[in-house]
């Protein structure tokens, strides 16, 4: 009796924990939970922009330091989301985009703040950062709506 109790526990969990990754996905909600990760940069980029033209070196770091953290819990979401049916080219574009704001969060802008907090000018310095910065964020957009069009076209209803 316990033996086929512990059996038919088993088959449960094991149908239960199968049937997790073969839960059919569909396209709307897969771009919608994606397109809902990539849209909480938004307010780091406003908050950046507001810190900097404010000259508030202090907050800028501590936007920085946040969208840092941030990003690094929508990559990972973006990972968990996993591909969709295969297909992992929307997922892809958007794990790229997000690294490279990953990058200008950890690489390039430290050292724009950095430049601007010490009141060091160097306009050859402060353009090539503030080229990459912008690089980034076309980037970005470009590869995502890319992504996303392409996505929608291919598995419309």
């Amino acid at each position: 009796m316990i033996k086929k109790m512990i059996t038919g526990v088993l088959t449960v969990v094991v149908l239960t924990m199968s049937s997790c990754g073969s839960v059919e996905k569909d396209p709307a909600a897969y771009n919608n939970s994606i397109i809902t990760v990539i849209n909480g940069s938004e307010k780091h980029v406003t908050d950046m922009n507001a810190a900097m033209n404010g000259s508030d070196y202090t907050k800028a770091e501590q936007v920085r330091a946040d969208w840092e953290k941030s990003l690094n819990d929508d990559i990972k979401k973006v990972e968990d989301l996993g591909d969709f049916k295969g297909d992992a080219t929307f997922q892809k574009a958007v794990l790229d985009g997000l690294n490279g704001y990953k990058k200008i969060v950890t690489e390039d802008y430290p050292k724009l703040i950095e430049l601007r907090k010490n009141k060091t000018p160097d306009a050859t310095k402060e353009s090539a950062l503030l080229d990459n910065i912008n690089k980034a964020f076309e980037n970005m957009s470009n590869g995502v709506n890319k992504a996303s069009t392409a996505f929608e076209s291919k598995y419309k209803s």
